[in-house]
């Protein structure tokens, strides 16, 4: 009876107050296309009673078998991936906090719009027509006003987000004032509280106290940013880093429009922390882009 009761304790507060870590995971993995380990991930969360809470082991259980259904090898083996793919992203409508999930995942179900239309007309293509017309009846019943082109977010109740507004200083100010108070938090993978950050983790965390969402990866949050040149960059925007085509950190800029460009971010090494771009030999080379959100 304990046991149970601690099940649901520990679920009311995870969902109430911050997303479970695995679930964090889940984002991430995804993000990064291990859809097997994606997929493998959810399955063993849906399995255990402590994740019945959300809708968002099944969301990425969808998501990772209809990119699984690119792969003939996979498909060879699993007939049904498509079948299987619409079931569980029926269950995760069912949840009672799609609405807020849709809103925080627009960018990714968006993006699956995008790439189902490319996967059914490969299908057409290749004589599978059955499985393109499931694709298309789903597309159509159940995604049916997500924009396909993932770069706009629907419109949020701002009575459903808590927004800190002072009257010193500008927004931008006020942003990169608040960030500097986590300066020394320890990094943790896929850590977005105070008790650790990830890269992203922390930009999200920060900029939600603004009434800005951020999509939960590094990639997600340049693709839905409106994109700058750096020499245009100011306070409170945010500075991306990767290589080979590939976001793989996020900074956000505490420094005035034309002067060094210097960011605040969680590092591996050193949790939160002030760094000089322009003065840094391992962040300068890799700076991919900016954006803004303001």
């Amino acid at each position: 009876m304990s046991r149970i009761l601690t099940v649901i304790l520990i679920s009311f507060f995870v969902s109430a107050f911050g997303q479970d870590k695995k679930i964090d995971q889940l984002e991430m993995f995804y993000d990064q296309g291990f859809y097997l380990k994606v997929l493998r991930k959810s399955n063993k969360m849906l399995a255990d009673p402590l994740y019945d809470y959300s809708g968002l082991p099944s969301f990425y259980r969808s998501l990772s078998l209809f990119r699984l259904a690119a792969d003939p090898y996979y498909v060879k083996k699993h007939p049904t991936v498509i079948d299987d793919a619409v079931v569980s992203y029926n269950e995760f409508l069912e949840s009672e906090l799609i609405k807020d999930y849709t809103y925080a995942h627009y960018f990714e179900i968006a993006s699956l719009k995008t790439y189902l239309g490319t996967l059914q007309t490969t299908l057409k293509e290749n004589g599978y027509n059955g499985s393109a017309d499931k694709i298309d009846s789903f597309v159509k019943n159940e995604l049916n006003g997500i924009k396909s082109k993932p770069d706009v977010q629907p419109e949020k109740d701002p009575k459903e987000t808590e927004v800190v507004t002072t009257t010193s200083g500008t927004l931008r100010d006020q942003i990169v004032t608040y960030a500097k108070q986590f300066i020394g938090v320890k990094y943790v993978w896929s850590g977005s509280d105070e008790t650790g950050f990830d890269c992203s983790g922390y930009t999200s965390y920060v900029m939600k106290k603004y009434g800005i969402l951020l999509s939960r990866t590094a990639s997600g949050q340049l693709a839905e940013s409106k994109q700058i040149k750096t020499d245009q960059a100011e306070k409170a925007d945010l500075v991306f880093f990767g290589a080979d085509g590939k976001i793989t950190h996020v900074g956000l800029v505490t420094s005035e429009k034309g002067a060094d460009l210097e960011m605040i971010h969680a590092s591996t090494s050193k949790g939160v922390i002030i760094t000089n771009i322009i003065q840094s030999t391992y962040w300068n080379p890799k700076l991919q882009a900016t954006g803004t959100y303001l």
